[in-house]
């Protein structure tokens, strides 16, 4: 039995999208990362819908339903796909350089939105705006080719954003990041032209395997032992925010974390007992902030976490549920050792204008206080 030409494709696409899913997984902490998995997912998810209307096409008596469902979700559903590469390229720019990015992202939404209501009225009320069935048969709708072009001009308008925020992108991922629009909208003229060309998602997948290989698997500002930021990229975000800060005056806090006795579970424990703390440390960071702020291992058992934070008592209270978590950790015993940090912190203010080395050594010098204070804790006992 011969098989069909898109059966193929679309099992290789979404076997491709699956092993990028498997091997992402490992720095999903980060923002650009978690963006990724969204584009991954949707483009599978789109996938498997195409595979499924598809095959109730060829075999209408047995999966009529399948085909109806297949092609709602295409249609209600695509244009998220170029909204999360959207949401994507963003994690890649330099904010104080990037031109309409806000405005970019509002027609994005909104064009989402809008579409996904207009296909769900129609299927629901029969209108057969953009596609119908004429008993078992695919047919397009009158306004399909409207729907078409304006997905196109979206395809279109992702490489115009891309090239003009180009000099806005962090040196070295420009071309990696170019290449998904240009590679999606040829996919997507063949899909729109040409009946039986199924090239969309493939395109798409061939775009997102160069951002893996290229940015995400090589990302120059991850820490690969805990999925946090590394130094290079704690840094570019501090130099961001007070560029911000000084610009807009809008205030922004930072938190600087050390690992007690971290010498001590290594020698005592071994280096992989060592790894294991700082992933457990990472992961706690991650749990109190989620995603509302950058963290990053700024050095071997230091980490830095900036956020929006303008309130002191605020920042208190955070810092006081990263203690509460490793309490709770270290209550269920999991390890023969105890996890205990020291922290300093302190909230930017501009009217100061302090540079990013003034303000790190300010909380640097904050952290070894406590530091300190724990040492002639320890001393004592």
């Amino acid at each position: 039995m011969a098989i069909s030409g898109w059966i193929i494709l679309n099992f290789y696409t979404a076997l491709l999208l699956v092993l990028v899913l498997i091997f992402q997984g490992k720095t999903n902490n980060t923002k650009s990362a978690e963006r990724f998995v969204q584009l991954v997912v949707m483009t599978l998810i789109l996938v498997i819908a195409e595979t499924i209307g598809h095959i109730g096409e060829l075999y209408p008596e047995k999966y009529a339903i399948g085909m109806k469902i297949g092609y709602y979700i295409i249609y209600a559903l695509d244009p998220a796909d170029y909204l999360f590469a959207i949401l994507y390229i963003n994690c890649w720019l330099d904010e104080s350089k990037a031109k309409c990015q806000k405005e970019v992202t509002y027609i994005y939404r909104a064009f989402m939105g809008i579409n996904f209501v207009l296909v769900t009225v129609s299927v629901l009320f029969n209108l057969d705006w953009f596609y119908y069935f004429d008993g078992i048969n695919y047919l397009r709708g009158p306004f399909f080719l409207v729907r078409g072009i304006l997905i196109l001009v979206f395809c279109v308008l992702l490489s115009v954003y891309v090239i003009l925020n180009f000099n806005a992108i962090y040196s070295g991922y420009q071309k990696p990041i170019l290449a998904l629009p240009l590679i999606a909208l040829a996919g997507g003229c063949l899909q729109v032209f040409f009946t039986e060309m199924n090239m969309t998602y493939g395109s798409i997948a061939i775009g997102i395997l160069i951002l893996f290989f290229y940015l995400q698997s090589k990302n120059l500002d991850i820490d690969y032992l805990t999925g946090a930021l590394n130094r290079r990229g704690i840094d570019i975000v501090m130099e961001n925010n007070i560029k911000t800060s000084l610009s807009t005056g809008h205030r922004f806090s930072a938190i600087m974390l050390d690992l007690d006795r971290f010498k001590e579970i290594n020698d005592t424990y071994g280096h992989n007992e060592g790894d294991y703390a700082l992933k457990i440390v990472s992961t706690i960071l991650f749990k109190v902030f989620s995603n509302e702020a950058a963290i990053g291992r700024f050095g071997g058992d230091e980490f830095c976490v900036i956020c929006s934070i303008d309130s002191q008592d605020e920042l208190e209270d955070r810092i006081e549920l990263i203690d509460d978590e490793l309490d709770k950790w270290n209550y269920r015993g999991e390890k023969p050792y105890k996890l205990e940090v020291s922290m300093g912190s302190m909230i930017y203010n501009p009217a100061e204008s302090m540079s990013v080395k003034q303000f790190q050594i300010a909380i640097d010098e904050l952290m070894y206080i406590q530091k300190r204070k724990h040492h002639l804790a320890d001393n004592r006992r």
